[in-house]
């Protein structure tokens, strides 16, 4: 039968006027025929039958210009009646469209009655006997018999018949307007070359199989694809037992240039190691489908991601390319697979990596990637918002080499499969972010492999807390927090005691963030960034100054003679400094503040506390700042100091001598004025600074 691929619902009420409109032209019996009058006006007529002869009841409709017949049911009876079924189809002398799907006739001889229908346009044949080799007639096989009483239907544009029959038409060039060949055998035998298909101008849809057995490249020539405008898709297949050097091949496939209307290639059995110089060329610009399978010593592949309609990709077996890199997504600076939606990488076990994507936007409208069988991959591109399925396997090794996953931008991404990422043995780096609608389906609780070094979670649904609670998190050396709404507190010491190797952790508008947990526990530390965790602000803005005295400090102080001991920290508030253990550090080395909420001093007391420690502050965004501290001559180890917009700030205390870089940026002309060289009253505090900006 044919392949429906759509399907459609009509209203009843439009269903009873289509009927009443066609009466006595288009007939659909769903039972069978016998007992039924039908009118002899009928010109489009489908029925089902459970007895052969039942065909007896139309056989005087010979102006039927539509028949659909189906047996769907056994009787064993049947192939008693298929010569007189054969000897009243080939009485309907004025049929335009033929569908039989029977499955006992006997196929040569079936189509050798039809081969009189010479007013055929659509033939249709479910026929399941003829997919038997082992079937003879009169002496010889399904693979001898040649079905050349076809050639006869010179109106024939729609040909769907089992491949079988397919490849046995010869001289198929006397169908001119044949629109679909599902698979023309290529042989070297008169009537099967390739140069049948010269004068097909019509076809829309063409699959060559066999091209191992054309004989020259010269030959492919004669094919004329790149004249066949109407073409939409085109399937090139070499065929297995292929034994053609690659050369040979390259030359082949060079000369097989579609025309530019192609929407669809399918490439098979290629055994060369270059691309054709039609596809390098961009010149196929409508191309929206690519296949390539099995094509094991292509090496260099064409600059896909600059064809700008291409919507799905597909390598399967192409076991010689080793790297994605920018001859892939070519040399422009625009996006690279600008409309790409789906993306299949399968059985490719050399490949190894994707080069040159950091900076460049790629597959921004991927719906959905499919990668396996590609055993030493160690990465994949940054995933974007659109995608929807996300399927990452190997039957043997589990991904043992990959070592960067990043999942981003994946806002209609709802779940991974169970064992997700329990496939990742060797993943060093993993991304999540942007993916606000995952649930755990089914995972209590995710084990990511001990050698996971970089983590970062950003807004990814109710896989936050899971992910920063994993267990496994031994050999962690930074952890990124982005936008995640479901973490209020940080894991307790005894958590965060296991992360022994974690020296990085940034922090960024985690807005229901209300506790740091147990992070004193990080020996490691070296780098803490805090930003836009407003329930945060709001806890530490309940805590009352002043700081600890010096007793009360050395009791919270208690265990804390790692935590980002000469580390640095960043805050956009000063309120954190309230909040333990932020309040009780004493060895900061970097202080970096950009105050979202507009201080007029700096926490002078804080700074104090690490006086012995403190050799850099940079104070961004100071507009609301009107003094620096007095006391800033006792931070003895204050090497660096630099404040951007620091329009309010009118004089400068006294600086330690320790300060060698000093940068006041946007200044208050005042300061400007008292900091004259050699004149002005601010002069000699800083004349002895090495490296002095004040602008």
């Amino acid at each position: 039968m044919l392949k429906i691929t759509k399907e459609y619902f009509m209203h009843d009420l439009l269903h009873d006027l289509a009927q009443s409109v066609s009466l006595g032209e288009c007939i659909r019996i769903g039972g069978d025929v016998v007992g039924i009058t039908i009118p002899r006006t009928v010109r489009h007529l489908s029925i089902e039958m459970v007895n052969l002869l039942s065909i007896r009841a139309i056989s005087n409709l010979k102006n039927v210009r539509t028949l659909i017949i189906s047996v769907k049911e056994y009787n064993k009876h049947n192939a008693l009646h298929v010569p007189e079924f054969m000897k009243i189809i080939k009485g309907f002398k004025k049929l335009r469209l033929l569908i039989l799907d029977v499955n006992i006739i006997n196929t040569y001889k079936l189509l050798d009655a039809l081969s009189s229908l010479i007013h055929l346009r659509y033939l249709s044949l479910s026929l399941e006997d003829v997919v038997d080799e082992s079937i003879k007639y009169d002496g010889l096989t399904n693979e001898s018999i040649e079905y050349d009483g076809l050639t006869n239907l010179v109106n024939l544009r729609s040909l769907h018949v089992p491949y079988l029959v397919t490849n046995n038409i010869p001289y198929i060039s006397k169908l001119p307007f044949i629109r679909k060949l599902e698979d023309f055998f290529v042989r070297e035998e008169s009537g099967y070359k390739i140069s049948e298909l010269k004068n097909l101008r019509d076809l829309r849809h063409l699959h060559i199989s066999g091209l191992r057995n054309v004989r020259s490249s010269e030959e492919a020539i004669e094919a004329n694809l790149n004249e066949k405008k109407h073409l939409k898709s085109l399937s090139l297949d070499w065929s297995t037992y292929h034994s053609n050097s690659a050369e040979v091949d390259e030359q082949l496939l060079d000369n097989l240039c579609p025309h530019i209307n192609l929407k669809k290639l399918h490439i098979e059995q290629y055994q060369g190691a270059k691309s054709p110089c039609w596809m390098t060329g961009l010149s196929l610009i409508n191309l929206t489908s690519i296949k390539l399978m099995h094509c094991k010593r292509w090496e260099h592949l064409p600059p896909f991601g600059q064809f700008s309609s291409l919507q799905l990709l597909f390598l399967w077996g192409l076991h010689a390319i080793k790297q994605m890199d920018c001859s892939v997504f070519g040399s422009s600076s625009g996006c690279a697979f600008p409309s790409l939606k789906h993306l299949w990488l399968r059985d490719m076990p050399n490949l190894e990596e994707w080069i040159g994507i950091d900076d460049r936007c790629i597959f921004p409208q991927l719906h959905s990637m499919y990668i396996a069988d590609c055993p030493n991959l160690r990465g994949i591109p940054t995933l974007h918002y659109g995608l929807r399925d996300l399927h990452i396997s190997n039957q043997q090794e589990h991904f043992q080499a990959l070592e960067r996953l990043v999942i981003g931008q994946c806002e209609k991404l709802e779940y991974f499969p169970t064992d997700f990422f329990g496939k990742f043995n060797a993943i060093k780096s993993l991304c999540v972010e942007k993916c606000p609608k995952l649930t755990k389906r089914g995972i209590s609780d995710i084990q990511v492999p001990s050698v996971l070094g970089d983590l970062t979670i950003g807004s990814c649904g109710d896989l936050e807390a899971p992910l920063l609670w994993s267990a496994n998190l031994t050999s962690l050396t930074e952890l990124k927090l982005f936008d995640c709404a479901r973490i209020a507190s940080l894991p307790p010491a005894q958590v965060c005691a296991r992360w022994t190797m974690l020296s990085r952790l940034m922090i960024k508008n985690c807005k229901e963030l209300s506790s740091f947990g147990g992070i004193q526990a990080l020996i490691s530390l070296r780098y803490l960034d805090i930003e836009g965790c407003d329930k945060l602000i709001e806890v530490a803005l309940l805590l009352q100054p002043p700081f600890p005295n010096d007793v009360g400090r050395k009791k919270n102080a208690a265990g804390l003679d790692c935590f980002l001991k000469n580390g640095r920290l960043s805050i956009d508030h000063h309120a954190l400094l309230l909040m333990e253990p932020l309040r009780s550090l004493t060895f900061v080395s970097v202080f970096y503040f950009n105050p979202a909420s507009q201080p007029t001093s700096l926490p002078e007391e804080w700074l104090l506390q690490n006086h012995a420690a403190l050799e850099k502050i940079i104070i961004s965004g100071a507009c609301s700042l009107q003094s620096l501290p007095r006391s800033m001559t006792k931070l003895c180890s204050l090497e660096f100091l630099e404040v951007w917009n620091a329009n309010l700030i009118q004089s400068l205390p006294d600086l330690p001598n320790s300060l060698h870089t000093l940068r006041l940026n946007c200044c208050h002309p005042v300061l400007k004025e008292r900091c004259q060289e050699n004149i002005g009253l601010d002069w000699p505090k800083i004349a002895n600074i090495r490296y002095l900006r004040i602008a």
